[in-house]
């Protein structure tokens, strides 16, 4: 399970201080009222300061107050820190399989490429006039059976 996680509601999600998710690919298991709009940030981690949630005034953007938090079972919005760690676990290793499967789609694209004889210089070029085995506008997320 994930120890540290960083919510940057409506930016990013920091996991274990090192792992970057876009908020953009929480995926559809996230639920919205895990960060409410007056969640400005959520910090759980084991760097020096505080762990707490940082509010804001959703109407002007302002800073409002903050809420420490103490153990792994307070509540952040409708759910704990402890299964938010739990998630951000989880959504992690769903990401690095997607990106697997997608490096391997590609690989494989590849070959076929070169196995008729076309040059590997050409493969990551516009290739629309001829026959294309690889569709270059998908990306991981497009191996992701859990993207939203």
């Amino acid at each position: 399970m994930a120890t540290q996680i960083v919510l940057a509601v409506g930016e990013s999600i920091l996991v274990d201080d090192s792992y970057l998710i876009k908020w953009a690919d929480k995926g559809k298991d996230w639920q919205d009222g895990w960060a409410p709009a007056s969640y400005h940030y959520v910090i759980w981690n084991e760097l020096p300061g505080q762990n707490e949630i940082q509010t804001k005034d959703p109407s002007t953007g302002m800073m409002a107050g903050n809420t420490d938090l103490n153990a792994t079972s307070d509540a952040v919005g409708s759910t704990t820190v402890a299964d938010l760690l739990t998630w951000a676990d989880v959504r992690k290793l769903q990401i690095e399989e997607a990106e697997l499967s997608w490096g391997t789609a590609q690989n494989e694209a590849l070959n076929n490429w070169k196995n008729d004889g076309k040059s590997e210089d050409d493969f990551n070029q516009d290739n629309s006039d001829t026959e294309s085995y690889w569709d270059w506008s998908k990306t991981w997320r497009d191996y992701d059976p859990n993207y939203s």
